[in-house]
């Protein structure tokens, strides 16, 4: 799958239109038509855009389907928080030149 196929997918899922995506993620709505034609280049940071408005993951926006890494940062975050934890600060020497 690719952007041209995931970004009209989703936008059906949620019932909403390109022109309703333009306004919610600030990008005209020339370039996200653009992305589902293959005709315009796609920016990184206009991609977290779309992402953030559509509420889904950049990965999920460009390969249709949920991070699998996405779940690994909650067990670490559960396995941290389920008991008690001992932190160390070391300071680490650095040869100068």
């Amino acid at each position: 799958m690719n952007l041209k196929v995931i970004l009209p997918a989703l936008l059906r899922e949620r019932g909403m239109t390109l022109s309703a995506l333009a306004k919610k993620s600030g990008l005209n709505k020339s370039t996200l038509h653009g992305w589902t034609t293959g005709q315009v280049a796609i920016n990184i940071d206009q991609l977290k855009k779309v992402a953030t408005a559509l509420e889904v993951s950049i990965h999920q926006l460009c390969f249709g389907e949920p991070d699998p890494n996405e779940r690994l940062g909650e067990e670490v975050l559960k396995e941290l928080f389920s008991g008690d934890l001992r932190v160390s600060i070391h300071k680490i020497e650095r040869n100068r030149r």
